[in-house]
């Protein structure tokens, strides 16, 4: 059988997204929120679509707004926002890299997209987690969150 390309990356965004259902889903308004988001990101990767892949990442972020608003933790809340650019960025990889690349085999740049961004994102969480633990004056969740969107828009912004 011939791997399908497309499927580390595939494999790695639900992964994402299943990190952000357990780690933002401190509440049944978080959870639906996120259990949504999976859904909907395995369904976009099932039928190769962008937008619900986005839709999909949308919901995953207000499974992270939601759990802020409610009171989850800096760090809680820094894991969940990566998880939601990883799986975001995970699953549009996987469908450009199926639509170029076919039935080729796409494992190796797979491997070296997901260890590279993995690697760049939790990088990025730890280094603002170990922030917040620093003597810094708090910021709310919400004003992180705010933070997250910026990032994400930017990402978005840069891939266009």
């Amino acid at each position: 059988m011939i791997p399908r390309t497309g499927a580390v990356c595939g494999g790695a965004a639900l992964t994402a997204g299943v990190v952000t259902l357990f780690v933002a889903g401190i509440s049944a308004v978080s959870t639906a929120a996120a259990l949504v988001g999976v859904v909907l990101l395995a369904g976009g990767q099932l039928i190769q679509s962008g937008r619900l892949v986005d839709g999909a990442s949308a919901s995953l972020f207000l499974a992270l707004l939601v759990a802020a608003l409610q009171g989850a933790t800096t760090t809680t809340v820094l894991v969940a926002g990566g998880a939601t650019v990883l799986a975001w960025t995970f699953a549009h990889a996987a469908i450009d890299l199926y639509a170029d690349l076919g039935t080729a085999p796409g494992t190796p740049v797979e491997l070296t997209h997901v260890a590279g961004t993995t690697g760049l994102v939790g990088g990025a969480v730890v280094v603002t987690t170990l922030l917040f633990q620093l003597d810094v004056p708090p910021l709310s969740p919400l004003a992180l969150a705010s933070v997250v969107l910026g990032a994400i828009a930017l990402t978005a912004a840069l891939r266009r």
